[in-house]
């Protein structure tokens, strides 16, 4: 029984003491002391006693539902993804690969479940007009699968490629040939890249990413190498264009070479056809040079290649070859394909780490602390007076033309939601509208390290509350709102001054501060693990929690229906009956809508 148990338990006791005094006072009253004192005390045991276990009772539902005090938690929550790359040989071909065609399905639906991955990437799949092979996979590995193959020729023995993967983790948008990054030729005669558009659903949040699923030039002659750079360099053009370069893309399948070296044995020099994806470390990341096939006595033929808007969300040395879901299928080599899963695992986290509200202040009641002045142009400066703060002004004798900066320390404001900066100031000799604006500003910067203000970039800020210009009248600036994307490290904000041989105000500054806050919530921490209750009741999805969790409802197609970042009791209409997928937190349940 902890502490605030026992300390109701006396409460109540008191309260029954009291209670039981008064309930025995009218039946002792009229009988001897001895009497009444016996029956009093008899009758405080047998209410103690069902007090007792009345507290013992509450105490249990208590634990069950107690909450702690509340705190401040922050936003923040991680998913995980694999995803895999196979060449599943002459996958439905009756003539090619595998003789026993239905035993190579089944064992292909088996190696899928085995790996567990996310999204797996598949070549040499065939399909015609009476069989689709991407269908029958996803119907044998069950409702929660979904598949796409775009083809280039349709028959059960043409070498295509598809993906399958988990519609409560993955939304495909978009699927399509690429035809413009490298000629038909140099694409095994018309075999090229499929770009599958996917949105990867990271609670109620999606993260788009472009998945390009390639099935590259076979055979380690001069003129199959030569096409295979030639498809290389084209796709990379393409990649490294306007219509790619700020996207996350994932490029992945078999490119029939390695990623360090050849297979071209009279090759000259004997270099990867993909050498300009390993040397441009900049922007993408090769995740499988490294890996070795003992069966060939080579590396790797099939390979996973990242652009550097996902190196963070990599897991570092995560890239395997995936042999452990191979190994329970009987003669897996004959019977299935003669090329193992290449596995590589991502994290990706939505929100912001925990961090704390921050204030920052200047005062500039003693110096101009940690700011620094710096000279442009013109002998006056920024300088700190008594009283009056940090000042600066163009008048010596004469107005002067000057450009003087007052520059910040560097802030870290990484992790925060929202920044705002507020000062007082006052400004005299300075009485036009358009002067005052132009020649007192204030700008900020995320690349500025010392020096000249022109060495970096700068954004100018606009100052709500100016002074009135022709006094010595302190006013408050208002709050003024740094940009989202300035919330970041290595944040400056600058006080930016001109003056000319015309006008040449006197600008003075103090109490100057900086307030950034975190994504918080009031969310109440629970002793007990949170619970989510799913019920189905008149064409409608129930999702009762107790603490608010994120929530999204996907059909059967892994459409998004409904989707929010903080559920705590909601009802949900669904129009058409069906399976549907809920996830609540980082649990996925199906459920029937009829």
């Amino acid at each position: 029984m902890n502490i605030k148990i026992i300390i109701y338990f006396w409460k109540f006791k008191s309260i029954y003491n009291l209670g039981a005094r008064f309930f025995v006072l009218q039946s002792i009253r009229d009988n001897s002391s001895t009497y009444g004192h016996l029956t009093l005390q008899k009758t405080m045991r047998k209410l103690n006693y069902i007090l007792v276990i009345i507290l013992i009772t509450s105490s249990i539902f208590t634990y069950q539902t107690a909450t702690a005090q509340t705190q401040f938690k922050a936003i923040q929550e991680t998913f995980d993804f694999k995803i895999s790359t196979w060449n599943t040989e002459w996958l439905s071909c009756a003539i090619n690969g595998p003789t026993e065609d239905e035993l190579q399905i089944n064992n292909v639906v088996a190696v899928i479940k085995s790996l567990n991955s996310d999204i797996v990437a598949i070549q040499e799949v065939g399909t015609s007009n009476t069989y689709s092979t991407i269908d029958t996979l996803v119907r044998r590995l069950g409702n929660e699968w979904a598949g796409k193959m775009v083809s280039s020729t349709i028959d059960n023995c043409a070498q295509n490629q598809g993906i399958i993967y988990k519609k409560a983790k993955v939304q495909l948008v978009s699927a399509s040939l690429i035809t413009d990054g490298g000629s038909l030729s140099d694409w095994s005669s018309g075999r090229y890249p499929v770009l599958y558009e996917i949105n990867l659903l990271v609670g109620a949040n999606v993260v788009p990413i472009s998945l390009i699923n390639i099935h590259a030039k076979a055979m380690g002659d001069e003129t199959s190498y030569t096409r295979r750079k030639n498809a290389s360099q084209g796709l990379k053009t393409l990649l490294d264009g306007s219509s790619y370069n700020t996207k996350k893309v994932i490029l992945l399948g078999d490119f029939n070479d390695y990623l360090l070296g050849t297979q071209c044995s009279t090759c000259t020099p004997s270099e990867s056809p993909y050498k300009n994806f390993m040397d441009d470390t900049a922007n993408y990341k090769c995740l499988t040079p490294s890996l070795y096939d003992p069966a060939y006595n080579s590396p790797v033929i099939d390979n996973i290649v990242i652009s550097n808007e996902l190196f963070d969300n990599y897991k570092t040395n995560s890239t395997i070859r995936d042999i452990a879901a191979t190994q329970s299928i009987l003669n897996y080599t004959n019977t299935t394909s003669d090329h193992t899963p290449i596995s590589a695992n991502f994290s990706i986290t939505v929100g912001v780490p925990n961090c704390q509200n921050v204030t920052f202040s200047e005062t500039f009641a003693t110096s101009l602390g940690n700011f620094t002045q710096y000279s442009v142009s013109g002998d006056q400066l920024w300088s700190w007076r008594t009283i009056y703060g940090a000042c600066v002004t163009g008048y010596a004798t004469i107005n002067n033309p000057n450009e003087d900066w007052l520059i910040s320390p560097a802030y870290d404001l990484s992790g925060k939601s929202s920044a705002t900066i507020s000062f007082n100031h006052a400004l005299n000799y300075c009485l036009t509208e358009s002067d005052k604006l132009n020649n007192q500003t204030l700008w900020v910067s995320n690349n500025y390290n010392s020096g000249a203000p022109t060495t970096a970039t700068w954004t100018q800020l606009t100052i709500p509350t100016m002074p009135a210009g022709n006094n010595w009248t302190f006013v408050n600036s208002g709050n003024i709102k740094l940009p989202t994307q300035m919330l970041q490290n290595n944040i400056r904000f600058a006080f930016k001054y001109l003056s000319t041989a015309t006008v040449a105000g006197t600008w003075e500054m103090k109490e100057l501060i900086l307030n950034s806050d975190c994504f918080a919530t009031n969310t109440p921490t629970q002793t007990s693990n949170p619970q989510s209750i799913l019920s189905v009741m008149d064409k409608k999805i129930r999702i009762n929690n107790q603490l608010l969790e994120s929530a999204s409802i996907l059909d059967i197609t892994g459409r998004i229906l409904f989707a929010s970042p903080a559920v705590q009791n909601i009802e949900i209409p669904i129009y058409q009956p069906g399976v549907y997928i809920v996830r609540v937190g980082n649990k996925v349940d199906k459920v029937i809508v009829k």
